[in-house]
């Protein structure tokens, strides 16, 4: 068909805010122009109108292919398509060592992120994540306590929020909450840009002295301290010629599970 399938993750209001996905779709276009091959988008309300979008796509042949723009535990979607053996891959993690996929190191990143402040002497860093069912805040969280165990600063579990959407709202709301609890906190992780942008703003609104850094390659007008870079434009790039090895290996009877790991770096703003 020339066409492949992308799959938004439920929540698309936040994912169109987003602008991690606005990048990594750029990355995902310019392959796919370069191979002269067209793009669908598979998305829905809910988990029940993208199942009967991917069944369309899946059984209907309208696709060759599929790359899921998120990862979480447990998903109907991605066990539909592994049991059809239809040719896939995730952008993020997977528990199953049988599912391609294209990611960051996570654990990592979350790990330096945290470092990154402890070498400028904080000591009560706060940690703003999305929902824990999403791979990616599992494994920065996991990130962020390496670190404090590593230089044997405490564990509290008042200095982390999830939010169940990435919204900027919710970075405002957990920044208060934060405070409340806790005047002394001396630097802040949001594990996203739209969280991010709600923390910044309780901080000028309240004039506070308080670091933030973010991943991703982030709004300019950000007053971050600094931020992670996930190479969003290259985790695009590579799921897309990924997939078309996939696609290529079917047709050969070849099964090869590609799992590519995209660098990351620290920048200062």
């Amino acid at each position: 068909t020339q066409v492949i399938g992308l799959v938004l993750p439920d929540d698309s209001d936040a994912f169109y805010q987003n602008p991690f996905f606005p990048s990594v779709l750029r990355g995902i276009a310019q392959v796919a122009s370069e191979n002269h091959y067209a793009i669908q988008i598979a998305t829905g309300k809910d988990a029940k109108e993208r199942l009967k979008a991917i069944s369309q796509m899946v059984y209907g042949k309208r696709v060759d292919g599929l790359i899921f723009l998120y990862a979480q535990e447990e998903d109907p979607l991605v066990k539909l398509v592994a049991d059809e053996q239809f040719p896939f891959l995730i952008l993020g993690k997977s528990l199953s060592p049988f599912i391609p996929l294209v990611d960051n190191d996570n654990v990592q990143a979350g790990f330096d992120a945290t470092e990154y402040f402890i070498k400028k002497g904080c000591k009560r860093i706060a940690f703003i994540g999305g929902t824990k069912k999403l791979f990616v805040t599992q494994d920065r969280l996991m990130g962020y306590e390496l670190a404090l165990k590593r230089y044997q600063l405490p564990i509290d579990p008042n200095l982390t929020y999830f939010a169940t959407e990435f919204l900027e709202d919710n970075g405002y709301r957990f920044s208060k909450l934060l405070f409340e609890h806790d005047p002394n906190i001396d630097a802040i992780i949001t594990i996203d840009s739209l969280l991010a942008a709600g923390v910044c703003d309780y901080i000028a609104k309240h004039q506070l002295d308080v670091p933030v850094l973010s991943f991703d390659s982030v709004n300019p007008k950000l007053n971050l301290a600094a931020y992670v870079d996930i190479n969003s434009l290259e985790l695009g790039r590579v799921s897309f010629e990924t997939i078309l090895q996939i696609i290529n290996d079917a047709k050969n009877n070849k099964q090869i599970c590609y799992r590519q790991l995209i660098g990351h770096k620290i920048i200062e703003k």
